[in-house]
């Protein structure tokens, strides 16, 4: 998924340096959005994997 979320950002950019007006602004916005949005998959994911197994909280 986050090589798809990449790809689409890196086309989203490409859009917006070879369009103006209107389209560039929807494909500024949407490489933005799509930022956000990888950033915090790859942040739930790190946080997710460096967790402690449930059982051994629960046994202190």
């Amino acid at each position: 998924m986050n090589i798809t979320l990449g790809i689409a950002i890196v086309l989203q950019i490409l859009l917006a340096l070879s369009t103006e007006g209107l389209p560039r602004a929807m494909a500024e916005l949407t490489a933005f959005i799509l930022t956000v949005v990888l950033f915090v998959s790859v942040k739930r994911r790190t946080t997710s994997s460096t967790k402690p197994p449930q059982s051994m909280l629960s046994s202190k």
